[in-house]
């Protein structure tokens, strides 16, 4: 460790090695920028470019496709190596070697990139190959198991039926096994350069990886479209404090967060989230008691591997118990309703979350995936020409609503927090000029809700600012910049108005005059 570094690798019997603060850190601070050492996609695809690292249309380019945007072709072209530093000589030279292979018997060359990538490391870089060599794959956890069968089938079997270059040995089933669970476990997903088709990649990277999990993480994370990734602290962290990261979804309940991490990163979570009944009240798992119809079913041991078989759930109100088996039916039934629910129909997710909030907390995460259905569907209706005043309310409520759930859960920057902030702020603009129109508020009072926009919005860039320009998140963050220097123009043409009183004194004070005479 350097004499600047901002954090130190430790090691205890419970997390292994993992990160902590060499100093104190402060909230949007950077702890680490980072390099990939390979980046390759996550699942396959019948038309993956590997040197623009996208999915695309294919055109024909001599007896093989070519990517419709850089011209590249897969099984290779001349001068490919030169696209992507992470695109080799070898690598190509390999696929070429192997092209009747995968032709004849329908192998996506995708779906075993990123694996051989990391075999070429051990020929090429020894020092890097020996960072990633320590990196944990849990191979006792995963042997038998259906990933396991997967990868031996589609990703070991096939690379082991190489033929590989003279220079470069044949790799064992059971390092290529090992390599399968370093990616599993270790690899973060990223997005494909500006995010345009939704393809997901997968990075491997030596420092982050080590950071430990905690479902309400203190750090942020962004990466580019060079794939650098950059952790910044989302609180701040206390000199010896570790350093900790999500590795799962902050808006799933405990038992589906608890399941995603057993089974992908082999172990069990037992964060301050994981461990209380009502999610320090965030409540994403409660669901209303069938009995008391006040109080809220919390899952009493939450250690218990399926929370829906053998635990019990406690209502807090009357006491009452249930089993797990009367919370699964009732997620399950709550889960086909929200299938079936037409995303763009405003009228009927508003009916469905009135009719599931009789059987779930209205922060259920079930709750919560109606109410971005919801949202959607209100972007839709608050960009029209004249937007119906009960959407637009509708909308601003729905984001508060998940703020606060996410302001639980995700403490500190957060990029979902962020999306919300931002989209907060147009329904206060609208609401306010409605009521301004309308003279139900002065301009003073104008004004002052223009003053609550303009705060949400400078509070959103604070988080927003922090991603790279070109993905969804950074070109967020430039409207709203630009959308505040408006934002200002106007509170300060407002303040220049006349003071007006609102119609509705006016005829307050027009019927006391009445009732006086």
């Amino acid at each position: 460790m350097t004499s600047t570094a901002k954090y130190k690798v430790t090691h205890s019997k419970k997390l292994g090695r993992y990160l902590v603060s060499a100093k104190n850190i402060t909230p949007g601070e950077v702890i680490i920028r980072e390099e990939p050492i390979a980046v390759g996609p996550m699942m396959y695809k019948d038309c993956f470019c590997f040197a623009c690292m996208r999915t695309l249309p294919k055109i024909v380019k001599g007896r093989q496709y070519a990517c419709s945007r850089c011209n590249f072709a897969p099984l290779c072209s001349v001068a490919c190596e030169a696209r992507i530093k992470h695109h080799t000589n070898e690598e190509c030279q390999i696929f070429r070697d192997n092209r009747d292979l995968l032709t004849e018997n329908g192998i996506d060359a995708a779906g075993i990139l990123l694996a051989l990538r990391l075999w070429l490391i051990k020929h090429k870089d020894p020092t890097v190959w020996e960072k990633i060599d320590r990196m944990e794959a849990h191979l006792d956890k995963r042997i038998g198991t259906s990933i396991w069968r997967d990868r031996e089938v589609n990703i070991v079997d096939v690379i082991r039926r190489f033929r590989m270059p003279a220079e470069i040995e044949p790799p064992s089933a059971e390092l290529m096994h090992k390599l399968c669970g370093i990616l599993d476990v270790n690899a973060f997903e990223l997005r494909s350069p500006g995010a345009v088709d939704g393809l997901l990649l997968r990075g491997l990277y030596i420092e982050a990886t080590l950071m430990a999990h905690d479902c309400r993480g203190n750090t942020h994370l962004t990466v580019d479209d060079n794939f650098q990734l950059t952790i910044y602290a989302s609180v701040a962290i206390k000199q010896d404090e570790p350093i900790l990261f999500n590795y799962t979804s902050s808006l799933l309940g405990t038992a589906d967060r608890k399941e995603h991490l057993r089974e992908g990163k082999y172990f069990e979570c037992e964060c301050s989230l994981c461990t209380d009944p009502y999610e320090l009240q965030s409540h994403l798992s409660s669901v209303l008691c069938p009995r008391c119809k006040k109080g809220f079913i919390g899952m009493q041991d939450t250690s218990i591997v399926d929370p829906y078989e053998r635990s019990r759930w406690q209502c807090q109100m009357c006491k009452r118990t249930y089993g797990g088996h009367l919370i699964r039916a009732t997620l399950n039934i709550c889960r086909t309703l929200i299938d079936e629910c037409e995303d763009v129909d405003i009228k009927r997710i508003d009916n469905l979350l009135r009719k599931l909030s009789q059987s779930l907390h209205t922060n259920h995460f079930l709750m919560l995936s109606l109410k971005q259905k919801l949202l959607t569907a209100c972007r839709k209706e608050i960009t029209s020409p004249n937007p119906q005043k009960k959407i637009v309310q509708k909308m601003l409520d729905t984001c508060k609503e998940v703020y606060n759930v996410l302001d639980i859960v995700e403490p500190g920057i957060s990029r979902l927090k962020g999306i919300m902030l931002y989209e907060m702020h147009l329904p206060v603009i609208i609401l306010a000029n409605r009521s301004y129109s309308a003279r139900e508020i002065s301009s003073t009072q104008l004004a002052c809700q223009l003053e609550e926009a303009k705060d949400l919005l400078k509070k959103a860039l604070t988080m927003l600012l922090l991603e790279p320009p070109t993905t969804p998140e950074g070109k967020l963050a430039k409207r709203a910049l630009e959308e505040l220097r408006t934002l200002n123009q106007n509170i300060n043409d407002v303040k220049s108005l006349p003071l007006e009183e609102p119609k509705v004194h006016m005829r307050r004070a027009r019927e006391h005059r009445k009732k006086i005479k």
